[in-house]
C-alpha cells in the first residue's frame, strides 16, 4: 500500500526513520559478516529507491535550500552504497572495522543532514 505524502518534510522524516533502522541494523555487528552485509545492501536499496522516487521526483515544491540538502543527501547515499559493499567484501577484521566505522559515520552524516530539513 503506497503512502501519500501532504508535506515534504514527511516525506524527509520517513527517509530518517528508514536510515535509523538500518543504522541500528549495522552499529552493533563488529565482526565480519558478509550474508549479512548482502542484506543491509538489499535494505540500502529500498531506501535509495525511496529517496529517487519519493523525494527527488516528488511534485511538492520544495525550496532551494531544500534541494541542495536533496543534492548532498544523495551523494552520501551513493557512497553508503559504495561503504557496503566494501563491507559484504570484507573478510579480514581490521578492514571489516574500518568499512564499519566509515558507514557509521556516514549514517551519521545522514541523519544531521535529515535534521537540517
Amino acid at each position: 500500500m503506497s503512502q501519500i505524502y501532504l508535506d515534504y518534510l514527511d516525506l524527509i522524516r520517513d527517509l530518517q526513520s528508514q536510515l535509523e533502522i538500518l543504522q541500528a541494523a549495522i552499529a552493533p555487528q563488529l565482526e565480519p559478516a558478509p550474508a549479512i552485509a548482502k542484506d543491509w545492501q538489499r535494505s540500502h536499496s529500498i531506501i535509495q529507491n525511496f529517496f529517487q522516487t519519493q523525494i527527488i521526483n516528488t511534485a511538492l515544491e520544495i525550496t532551494p535550500p531544500h534541494l541542495s540538502l536533496q543534492v548532498e543527501i544523495d551523494k552520501q547515499l551513493k557512497m553508503l552504497s559504495v561503504d557496503l559493499s566494501m563491507l559484504q567484501a570484507a573478510r579480514n577484521p581490521a578492514t571489516w572495522q574500518k568499512r564499519h566505522q566509515q558507514a557509521c559515520d556516514r549514517f551519521v552524516l545522514l541523519q544531521r543532514y535529515c535534521q537540517m530539513h
